[in-house]
């Protein structure tokens, strides 16, 4: 990334839990800014995002973001270890906490907890809560920010692409590249 950025180009990206190291993402931000380029993140399965960016430039009294999937998407996390995943037959919170625990000890399921703590009030404020729910067929994701600017609250329900990413997210990486690649 690095590399990159000190060659002045863009960087777009997708892994944006990697952003949780403050070394590495205040790294990238100064590498950006001594070289003209700029660090991108992806939107990736992040509804809003620009609305709760703006909205966050003023007051926020609350930001949560619950994510779910079926028992089966958490296979290969910290969750394993702590719950039976197969025996999972009715709602089931596995995490607790901020997004900077999330993203960290869930590096592939958690991405969007970064991306709009990164985007809105930070790592360590956002709460979130990630749930194994096998009654659904896709990932959801139900978002609420409360602020000076306004409130919103989001519901959504994806596609899964596989258990542990919505098909949405390929096509937002697509478009970020149109995006940077339009006159």
């Amino acid at each position: 990334g690095r590399r990159v950025l000190a060659s002045g180009r863009d960087l777009l990206v997708t892994s944006v839990g990697a952003l949780t190291d403050d070394v590495l993402h205040e790294d990238l931000v100064a590498c950006a800014r001594d070289h003209g380029s700029r660090l991108l993140i992806a939107s990736g399965a992040m509804p809003a995002i620009d609305w709760m960016s703006s909205a966050a430039m003023e007051g926020v009294a609350e930001a949560t973001l619950e994510q779910r999937k079926r028992p089966e998407g958490w296979k290969g996390t910290p969750a394993e270890s702590k719950f039976d995943l197969g025996s999972i037959h009715e709602l089931t919170t596995l995490f607790e906490g901020m997004a900077r625990e999330a993203a960290t000890s869930y590096p592939k399921n958690a991405n969007i907890a970064a991306a709009l703590a990164l985007a809105t009030v930070g790592l360590d404020k956002l709460k979130v809560r990630l749930v194994a729910d096998p009654t659904i067929s896709g990932p959801a994701v139900f978002i609420k920010l409360r602020g000076d600017a306004g409130e919103i609250a989001i519901e959504v329900k994806g596609t899964a692409l596989t258990q542990r990413t919505s098909r949405i997210v390929p096509l937002a990486v697509v478009k970020a590249l149109r995006n940077l690649s339009s006159p």
